[in-house]
């Protein structure tokens, strides 16, 4: 996997983030890649930092995806990305908080994906614009939940992934309020090891979850089968 310091290169794409952003990172690579039937969808994406997310998803197939972000330098970092892309006139970069987007969208989404700011009892950063990309203040979990009731479709998916705390706290709640896990992938490092992520899946029909499993690692320290394969479409070592 090559890595730049301002620069992160995929087979197909390219992800520079020189400007003061959120770094391509396992969790957001690992959605782009996991993210259930995308092709020929209209998605949204709810927080695009670099933008890698939605350009692994337009890579797959997806047909147009909005790309939001309540950060301004991630937004042009993002536009910076798309325009260099296979897929620029696929992508709109958008400079908004989803709470606000949601309420004037002109049409719900198929699939809304997300790497959503997650934390939310640990100690904020002295950096003000680091503890809204990460922490849960600039969107919380009740606005995220809301603002899907407005931008999700009836038959459409909200796909994310979360730390595995978050992540447990976010199915329960998201239930109460009728959006249902359907598909749970419980991440961890190496076999034995603990959980650390969950990509899920989640729909408005109620439903028994299909719950899997996903090693990064083999026992022995080298990427997994099933990780390579997932991430081999991206990723220049696979």
């Amino acid at each position: 996997m090559t890595r730049g310091r301002d620069y992160f290169q995929f087979k197909q794409f390219t992800v520079h983030q020189r400007r003061d952003v959120m770094r391509v990172n396992t969790d957001g690579v690992l959605l782009g890649a996991w993210t259930p039937d995308v092709t020929r969808r209209r998605i949204l994406e709810v927080g695009t930092g670099t933008g890698v997310i939605a350009l692994q998803l337009l890579q797959r197939g997806a047909q147009w995806v909005d790309a939001i972000d309540i950060d301004l330098e991630a937004c042009l970092q993002a536009r910076e990305n798309a325009a260099l892309s296979p897929w620029a006139s696929q992508i709109e970069v958008v400079h908004s908080p989803f709470q606000l987007f949601a309420e004037t969208c002109d049409a719900p989404y198929d699939l809304v994906v997300s790497n959503p700011p997650y934390y939310v009892d640990s100690l904020p950063s002295p950096n003000a614009r680091r503890n809204q990309m990460r922490h849960a203040l600039s969107l919380p979990t009740e606005d995220l939940l809301g603002g899907l009731e407005l931008s999700l479709s009836p038959s459409g998916r909200f796909v994310a992934v979360f730390p595995l705390a978050e992540g447990s706290a976010f199915v329960a709640q998201a239930a109460g309020v009728g959006l249902y896990c359907s598909r749970q992938v419980a991440v961890a490092d190496k076999p034995q090891g603990a959980t650390k992520r969950l990509l899920c899946e989640f729909r408005r029909e109620r439903c028994t979850p299909l719950v899997e499993e996903l090693f990064i690692h083999n026992a022995d320290g080298d990427y997994s089968a099933e990780y390579r394969a997932l991430t081999a479409p991206f990723y220049l070592d696979f």
